[in-house]
């Protein structure tokens, strides 16, 4: 008659697998060493984000808000996610990053990308971040932020800080970088190239350029979107997502092909999201 009993040698090779297997995962987890950040702590599954970081959701970010209690929870732990991929850097005299700028940034990119599970900016992983409007040696111009196609954000805290003072003026650093780097993404050869439609990307484009025409040429009459949007095609399209995120229905209202096109391209709608007050407070 043959023993159902397990060799304890076995137990004792299953229980230190087990252990081994448990402490490699929390020194992945807990750890803030940039090779193990970009490289590995991608395949760690999603966790519910660290209670210091929710706090600032709900102050500052009115999308979350109007998430059922589901999708509360997948933005909440794709928010963690993207802290755990990046390395935060400060610069220009500050010593360290708080939880609110990790919470904040990290809320900007994921409100840009929510209608894209998958999508982390992985080609940016380093976020430098200056207290204040930065001089650079390139341009030989004072900053607010840029988006460097070798994989660097480099933010104004001061500035980003004063775009979320304001979420109705269509003014905000956070989303305007963000969509930089979405574009960047989408061109940068990487592991998240070509996610979007390009072809919606290139209609969008089109009418973009109907809209520059015409502040250029009529700067007299009304638009929307201000004029640094002029520059390129590039910064109009993240002068337009402000608009989308900040004034969702008077851009809708104002062009509803432009904003039916970011609606594809981000695969989201924010006015129908957004409740009914915020709507009238944002028409008003």
């Amino acid at each position: 008659m043959e023993s159902n009993i397990i060799d304890p040698s076995l137990w004792i090779f299953i229980l230190f697998t087990v252990f081994i297997f448990i402490s490699f995962y929390f020194q992945i987890k807990n750890s803030e060493d940039p090779f193990i950040k970009r490289n590995l702590k991608r395949y760690l599954i999603l966790r519910n984000l660290d209670k210091i970081y929710k706090p600032y959701l709900t102050q500052y970010f009115n999308f979350y808000n109007s998430l059922d209690e589901k999708n509360k929870l997948l933005f909440e732990r794709r928010v963690q996610r993207f802290i755990d991929l990046k390395e935060f850097i400060p610069r220009g005299g500050d010593k360290t990053v708080t939880p609110e700028m990790k919470a904040m940034i990290a809320a900007t990119a994921i409100q840009l990308t929510f209608g894209y599970p998958k999508v982390y900016f992985l080609h940016f992983w380093r976020i430098l971040i200056y207290p204040d409007n930065y001089y650079s040696t390139i341009t030989h111009k004072y900053h607010k932020g840029e988006v460097n196609v070798r994989g660097i954000i480099v933010l104004s805290w001061k500035s980003f800080k004063e775009g979320f003072s304001n979420q109705t003026d269509g003014l905000n650093l956070g989303f305007h970088e963000m969509a930089h780097a979405l574009r960047l993404i989408n061109i940068v050869e990487n592991e998240e190239y070509d996610f979007y439609d390009r072809e919606i990307m290139n209609e969008f484009d089109k009418e973009a350029k109907y809209e520059t025409i015409k502040l250029i040429n009529s700067p007299e009459e009304k638009s929307l979107f201000r004029n640094y949007g002029t520059v390129n095609l590039d910064e109009f399209f993240s002068v337009a997502i402000e608009c989308f995120f900040e004034k969702s229905y008077e851009f809708k209202q104002y062009n509803p092909k432009l904003y039916m096109l970011i609606t594809k391209i981000l695969k989201i709608d924010p006015n129908q999201l957004y409740s009914e007050s915020y709507i009238k407070n944002i028409a008003s």
